[in-house]
């Protein structure tokens, strides 16, 4: 907001009558600031959410076969 006058000077109008302020431009990007900040934790906490795979929902693993015995030979033979 220091360099704010400078750069933009159409924008600082010297008495707060035409409805245009410090105050009000600093409000108004602050806010905007807020709302994209608040709006981007909402979205990446909703994405990770959505990410992860619900319990319910993941693939019961199968029990493996049992193996087979080998079969007996006969001594001698």
């Amino acid at each position: 907001m220091l360099w704010l006058p400078a750069l933009a000077p159409g924008l600082m109008t010297p008495n707060p009558l035409y409805g245009t302020s410090t105050r009000e431009l600093w409000l108004e990007c602050m806010g905007t600031l807020n709302a994209v900040l608040g709006a981007g934790v909402l979205g990446w906490h909703a994405m990770k959410q959505a990410w992860r795979i619900p319990v319910w929902l993941e693939p019961v693993p199968q029990p493996e076969p049992p193996l087979a015995l080998p079969r007996p030979v006969r001594a001698g033979v």
